[in-house]
């Protein structure tokens, strides 16, 4: 077994003992388990949770995708099998939230998993490029937690601080008035998958599947509403997780073979449990990342064989020999106030990044921004209902923000 490290761990992920495949599948009863408190669960554990689902649902995915398009029967089958007990993982974790967790307050904590796995990430990437990417992607999802906090409060009168409980800040980020893009802008460049380090690969693959789990309950949910302006809103915010999902799926170097990408899927799902493991505060669901970490040990071992016996690739060749994992859910707050000071705004174009004053006329999202913004921008006006409740009225977050700005000033100078 896996001994559960004090801050990081490096392991064989080639050779670690897992779970038989054939001993993975578990009974209703076994997968269902009783969800989390809402009331006394910790932050982090709540991202865990949402974090995970999303993981496993990427992977999923994908192993149908890779399915459609091979008729090699060996690798549909292991394809088959793995992906069962992905959904049957899924369904565990997934269930794991309560019912009396509302839409808004889950959606509070999802955006709380992307701001700071997303900031760990950047603080921690080896590529530059790729750190600029997460560094962009960041300021979005921080601002995109400002927005749905203010409907929080407008619509069911609470504090998003009982949800994030004091660990992520709330206050505004770039706008998300200026997030929407021509959807060509969007586009990176890609690493390249014989240079790049495994662990840009296995945080950029985290990303996109926790911003594709993103899109995909905000497209979900947000019909649920009867509020206009929630409608609204989830469907504008729901349109940038799209450009996510966009942005970072770019940065996947398009030669990396399906059976290069799918042994890379089982080693995100490695490295992201093992650190659930590591860091999980619940004894009882702590147990849940152990058993599911052996399981995945297991799967990413039989993939890394059927990529040698049909590329001839060792597995260690794209990933390395060892598995070092450091990541943890923690505070990020003086990372992002610094990178908010310094690149709040900061616009994208042709691969890189640039001062908005810096944009020429011919960006195309000048004209995508003013068809998409003409009738009224939902993130604002929900920003606007609240401050004519105030006496007097005050933008919040405005104070925070100045400091900020002035924090970055310091750093530059």
């Amino acid at each position: 077994m896996v001994s559960p490290p004090i801050e990081a761990v490096t392991l064989d992920p080639w050779r670690e003992p897992g779970i038989p495949l054939d001993e993975q599948y578990r009974s209703w009863k076994q997968r269902v388990k009783a969800p989390y408190d809402k009331h006394d669960v910790d932050a982090y554990t709540r991202t865990r949770v949402i974090l995970m689902n999303g993981v496993e649902n990427g992977s999923w995915n994908f192993s149908h995708h890779f399915a459609r398009s091979t008729d090699d029967f060996e690798i549909r089958s292991l394809l088959a099998r793995t992906r069962m007990v992905d959904q049957q993982q899924q369904t565990t974790i997934n269930w794991l939230n309560p019912a009396d967790q509302t839409v808004l307050e889950t959606t509070i904590a999802y955006e709380q998993v992307a701001i700071d796995l997303t900031a760990y990430f950047a603080r921690n990437e080896p590529n530059p490029f790729v750190r600029e990417a997460f560094n962009f992607g960041l300021l979005e999802d921080f601002d995109h937690l400002y927005r749905y906090s203010e409907l929080l409060d407008y619509l069911e009168g609470k504090d998003p601080n009982s949800i994030v409980q004091g660990k992520t800040e709330i206050f505004p980020g770039r706008p998300t008035s200026e997030h929407h893009n021509d959807p060509e802008v969007r586009l990176l460049r890609h690493y390249e998958k014989n240079r790049a380090h495994p662990l840009s690969k296995l945080h950029t693959l985290t990303l996109l599947c926790g911003e594709t789990q993103t899109y995909n309950f905000y497209k979900e949910h947000g019909p649920e509403y009867g509020n206009r302006q929630a409608r609204e809103l989830y469907a504008e915010i729901g349109e940038v997780e799209e450009e996510h999902v966009t942005f970072y799926e770019s940065l996947l170097d398009p030669t990396e073979t399906l059976l290069q990408r799918q042994v890379m899927h089982q080693l995100m799902e490695v490295y992201n449990y093992q650190h659930c493991y590591a860091h999980e505060t619940d004894p009882r669901i702590r147990l849940i990342w152990d058993e599911f970490l052996h399981m995945e040990l297991e799967q990413l071992q039989l993939w890394g064989q059927m990529l040698l016996r049909y590329e001839g690739i060792e597995p260690e060749a794209l990933f390395g020999d060892t598995l070092t994992v450091e990541f943890r859910f923690e505070e990020n707050k003086g990372y992002i106030r610094k990178v908010l000071g310094q690149q709040m705004d900061l616009r994208q174009w042709n691969s890189q990044w640039m001062d908005k004053a810096d944009v020429s006329g011919e960006w195309p999202s000048h004209r995508y921004k003013e068809l998409v913004n003409a009738d009224g921008i939902p993130s604002e006006e929900i920003v606007d209902l609240q401050m004519l409740r105030q006496d007097p009225p005050e933008r919040p977050g405005e104070e925070l923000l100045a400091r900020a700005r002035e924090a970055a000033l310091e750093v530059r100078e």
